[in-house]
């Protein structure tokens, strides 16, 4: 902290970029190719058969660890009907809108017209049927073999994007600054500039990553501004100063949960500066990706390949995220800097496990949570309206040995998955009520939210919630914790006291 006034004081001269208003916005990422549009076969990334353990891919006990539920109960949906869907869904779970990832690569012209389709579905949609729900783009990780200039790169994309804007630039539906232009996001977006590489280094560097950024909004044709992706979290501060200076928005991904000092004083900075500064938060991370093990670049494997490099050549990614915990902590800083715009990551990225979509393991779980915390995070003064009470555990004790074993390559600086061989309780009371979990008594829990933990172990994990002799919440959830299981899977489950309702509302 010691360099955290210095880095202040640097930043008071900014000018203001973005003005504040009273809109607050939840934003998730979205795979666009993933629309669970099931009346076509689905790409591999949400195709439950994967996940068949007696499937195709037995080989390795299965080898995705997902299953979307629009993908299990809702067949033979069309674009449209799965774009409602995911509409009504998004809201449901507390989400105002997507940024879609737009990939920028060579086959951008090959890959457009099913993805730019698809956007405008959820534009059309959000405009007819769901007001208010918010669509912007996330122009994603430029990269090209033919274009090797910055000239080249924005000649080669532009076109695509241009052909979406331009006959949607007059809708409702795109999230926009408060001057009227359109809000686009970065990721891992630095390579567009000529001399700058995969990241940004330098305040020079920096302020070539936003000049490429105008002149590619000039070839699109309408005023865009950009959500820049902060990936070097240092105090440097003329860097950040120049982040401050060229960027109306800043944003990071997972793993913001680490190097704490550092998005404070970003945060502070662009409160004085008026840049946008907005909170990424993410539940869970557990890859359904699988890597040759040891690789360093990070190449995720074909399935083909994988069956046949088998168990012992394949790792999966994962992160330490506390069950809970890493959530909670990221929507109480989000709170703390009362924040224009949450991030969430993501809402649909099955296959890095820190989806918030309807699925089978994450079971609305984390969407409560959200919820709670957006609730108070627009007016601290709300008041619970029914009691809730949430699990979340692992589905076996890290130093149990599956029975189809994978490597695990851990992403996150904690590395103690010790510290996960719990089973978490939250509470959303109303008034203080005496709890039990797994019959053992928790004594008398406040309202609001609580959290409370008992040593995970082999059986069922049951909830009862007792007030003034009145039982008010009991439920076993349908998972239980293995002492012998099946196959490496680290995902966090969750069940709550409400999930019948919350899939009867989508599903019924």
């Amino acid at each position: 902290m010691k360099r955290l006034p210095c880095l202040l004081m640097a930043c008071l001269a900014l000018p203001a970029v973005l003005s504040a208003d009273d809109e607050k916005l939840v934003i998730a990422h979205y795979m666009t190719d993933m629309v669970p549009q099931t009346n076509r076969t689905p790409i591999r990334w949400v195709d439950p058969e994967l996940s068949d353990p007696r499937g195709s891919t037995a080989a390795v006990g299965g080898l995705h660890q997902t299953k979307p539920m629009a993908f299990l109960h809702l067949p033979n949906m069309d674009l449209v009907q799965a774009v409602d869907f995911e509409i009504r869904a998004a809201r449901q779970l507390g989400v105002d809108g997507f940024q879609f990832y737009y990939p920028l690569v060579d086959n951008t012209a090959t890959l457009a017209p099913r993805y730019n389709q698809i956007i405008r579905t959820f534009i059309q949609l959000s405009e007819t049927r769901y007001p208010g729900f918010r669509v912007s783009l996330c122009l994603s990780h430029p990269n090209s073999q033919k274009a090797t200039s910055e000239a080249e790169r924005i000649a080669l994309w532009s076109p695509s994007i241009r052909s979406l804007v331009q006959a949607t630039r007059d809708s409702p539906a795109w999230l926009r600054t408060d001057s009227g232009s359109l809000l686009f996001y970065l990721w891992v977006g630095d390579a567009l500039a000529d001399g700058v590489g995969n990241l940004a280094q330098s305040a020079e560097q920096v302020r070539k990553v936003g000049l490429a950024y105008q002149r590619l909004s000039l070839a699109i044709g309408t005023p865009i501004e950009y959500v820049y992706q902060v990936r070097r979290p240092e105090f440097d501060l003329p860097y950040i100063d120049s982040i401050a200076r060229t960027f109306s928005a800043v944003w990071g991904w997972t793993a913001s949960e680490e190097n704490i000092e550092f998005w404070d004083g970003l945060a502070y900075c662009c409160k004085e500066t008026g840049c946008l500064f907005t909170q990424s938060v993410y539940p869970d991370y557990y890859t359904s990706k699988v890597y040759r093990k040891g690789s360093t670049n990070d190449a995720v494997l074909p399935n083909a390949l994988a069956l046949k490099i088998g168990l012992e050549g394949i790792e999966r990614h994962y992160r330490v995220t506390n069950l809970a915990g890493t959530q909670i902590q990221l929507l109480r800083r989000a709170i703390k800097h009362d924040v224009r715009i949450i991030n969430y990551i993501s809402w649909n990225d099955f296959p890095e496990g820190h989806h918030l979509a309807p699925e089978v393991s994450h079971n609305f779980g984390f969407s409560l949570v959200l919820r709670y915390f957006k609730d108070r995070w627009k007016d601290p003064a709300v008041r619970l309206e029914e009691d809730q009470a949430i699990v979340f555990y692992k589905k076996y004790r890290h130093d149990v040995q599956p029975e189809h074993s994978v490597t695990l390559k851990i992403k996150s600086k904690s590395k103690d998955l010790a510290s996960e061989d719990r089973v978490e309780l939250v509470t959303l009371l109303r008034e203080p009520a005496i709890c039990y979990l797994n019959e053992k008594p928790l004594g008398l829990v406040r309202e609001g939210l609580q959290i409370h933990s008992i040593p995970s172990q082999p059986g069922p994990v049951r909830v009862r919630i007792v007030r003034r002799g009145q039982q008010v919440i009991r439920f076993q959830a349908p998972e239980l914790i293995s002492g012998t299981p099946f196959r490496t899977d680290r995902l966090t489950y969750s069940y709550s006291s409400v999930f019948q309702r919350e899939f009867d509302r989508l599903f019924k």
